[in-house]
């Protein structure tokens, strides 16, 4: 008998050991729960605030006259000295050649300066972000032109 109660005692021992932890536990895990909630909201709002912060301000649009644009174009102008030849690529082009040998694929050039082996200065705005079929140097926006010497001009002949 004095085992069965000494083991009954020890079952009850336990039981209630269990049961005294086990209400810790869920208070320990609930303040553990409060707790992160707390930090959570700390680090939600902070990572509200660095999106604010890091988000681009809005960009707003704001009109340009014509002539504020020419001038903008214009400050990029060069004036060369050189030859206008024509190449039979991509169903012909126009280019031009720099004294320096600096090559050119022509935009924007008049019908009346369109002639093989033509000794031309000619003032643009180089382009070289722009791409083309071409392949043959720099984009040049042609804005003016001026004849130097015609005597080199090949008619009907297309250059390779």
């Amino acid at each position: 008998m004095k085992t069965k109660t000494l083991c009954l005692v020890a079952v009850i021992a336990a039981l209630l050991n269990t049961a005294g932890c086990s209400g810790d536990d869920d208070s320990v895990k609930q303040a553990d729960l409060e707790k992160q909630g707390t930090e959570m909201k700390d680090k939600s709002s902070t990572v509200q605030a660095n999106d604010k912060a890091s988000m681009p301000k809005e960009l707003v649009a704001e009109p340009v006259t014509q002539a504020e644009a020419v001038e903008n174009n214009a400050k990029g102008e060069v004036t060369m000295k050189g030859s206008i030849i024509y190449k039979d690529l991509e169903g012909g082009f126009y280019a031009f050649i720099a004294e320096n040998g600096d090559r050119y694929t022509l935009h924007g050039l008049d019908e009346t300066y369109q002639k093989n082996g033509l000794i031309v200065e000619v003032k643009g705005t180089p382009k070289p972000d722009m791409m083309t079929f071409t392949q043959f140097g720099t984009v040049l926006q042609v804005s003016s032109v001026k004849v130097l010497d015609t005597s080199k001009v090949i008619d009907n002949l297309q250059t390779q």
